[in-house]
Order: structure tokens, then C-alpha cells, then sequence
């Protein structure tokens, strides 16, 4: 009878680091002429690349699959737009919750792992004066992911990932350092699709295992 590392069930939790590089459309701006003229707003404008980390809790089932919670942070440079409004942009940052799922092909020793995760994405920019630019109402995101499952032990693996995501603002609001606000979407203006890929590594945890 085959001894496996990885317990068939599992409470399973850990974090993931890596790099964050965010790309696409923030919102498209309606110009004057014909009808359906768009100029559209990179989210390169108002973020650049930086750091993430991720908190991941679930549970392990049938020893290769996992079903879980996640919430992504990723604290960005500032974008090259806008560079001396407001006092200048100091930064941007970024939030997604899902709910995941992931497989691995031998979750005992080495396997390929693949991920699909949904959630919410918002995102923000911020100025020196106080000033915040925010991108919310990204609902169903989508973000697919591909790596490895390394187990190191009966409790511990690594996985070395990269991920792809889509999605869409459907609210762009500036907020002043009064906290009035005012959306900058116009009549008009059409929301966009924007993207994000990820490099990192995680390290997770199955915890009251059973085999």
C-alpha cells in the first residue's frame, strides 16, 4: 500500500510573496466626435510595479485538491501620469478577495499545480496633499494560476506560481483629503478591462491531517 506525505484532508493555510505587475485599462474616456471614440486610461497612469503578499486558509480534500480563501495586497509605485497634480503621486495600492481552487498532479513529492480563483478587486492612488484616486467596483475578477507543489514535509509544501488576472472597475472616484469626493467617470465614458500577472512563491501549512 503506496504511503503518502500529504494528508487526504487537511485544514490548509499559508501566505505567498512575490512581485506584482499590473497592466491594461482603468476606465475609457469618451472624446468629442463620432460616436464610440474612446481614449483609453492605462492603470499604468496611476500604478506601477511592487511588492505582494497573500494570505491563503482552506481545507485540503482528497488529498490534490484544496478549496480556499484568499486576500492578495499589493503595495505599487506611482503611475506617470499626473505627476506634479495634487502635489505629486507618492504611490498606489491594490486589494483582491476570492474564493480558490487548485489542483496538483502529486501532491505527495513533486507535481504541477494549477489554480482558478473569483473575487473583488479594488485599487487606489494616492497623492502627497491626500488626495486618492480609487478603482472600485471590480466584481468577478478572475485569476488563473500555474506552478509547482513541492512537499518538503507531512505538514509543509512550497509552490513557485505564476498568475494571470482580468477585470474591471465599474467606479472611478477622486477623494480629497476632506473626504468629499467626486466620481471622474462622465456621461459617456465606458468601463475597461484591465489585467495583472503575479511572480511568487508559498508556503503552506496542512494542519489536523488525516490521511
Amino acid at each position: 500500500m503506496a504511503r503518502h506525505l500529504a494528508p487526504r484532508t487537511a485544514l490548509w493555510a499559508g501566505v505567498r510573496l512575490g512581485w506584482f505587475v499590473p497592466f491594461g485599462y482603468v476606465y475609457a474616456r469618451s472624446v468629442a466626435g463620432p460616436c464610440c471614440i474612446y481614449d483609453r486610461i492605462p492603470w499604468s497612469d496611476y500604478a506601477a510595479t511592487g511588492l505582494m503578499i497573500e494570505g491563503d486558509v482552506g481545507v485540503r480534500l482528497g488529498r490534490n485538491y484544496t478549496v480556499f480563501a484568499l486576500w492578495e495586497r499589493a503595495q505599487l509605485g506611482a503611475g506617470d501620469a499626473e505627476a506634479n497634480v495634487f502635489g505629486g503621486q507618492d504611490g498606489s495600492d491594490s486589494d483582491f478577495w476570492g474564493i480558490g481552487l487548485s489542483a496538483s498532479s502529486d501532491a505527495d513529492r513533486i507535481g504541477f499545480l494549477t489554480e482558478i480563483a473569483l473575487g473583488y478587486r479594488q485599487a487606489r492612488a494616492t497623492w502627497e496633499d491626500g488626495t486618492e484616486l480609487q478603482f472600485t467596483g471590480g466584481v468577478l475578477e478572475g485569476r488563473l494560476g500555474f506552478g509547482a507543489d513541492i512537499r518538503l514535509s507531512e505538514m509543509f509544501s512550497i509552490a513557485p506560481m505564476i498568475t494571470l488576472g482580468v477585470g474591471s472597475f465599474s467606479d472611478v472616484d477622486r477623494v480629497f483629503a476632506d473626504e468629499a469626493s467626486a466620481s471622474i467617470i462622465r456621461a459617456g465614458d465606458a468601463a475597461d478591462s484591465h489585467g495583472w500577472l503575479t511572480l511568487g512563491v508559498g508556503g503552506h501549512v496542512d494542519l489536523f491531517g488525516k490521511k
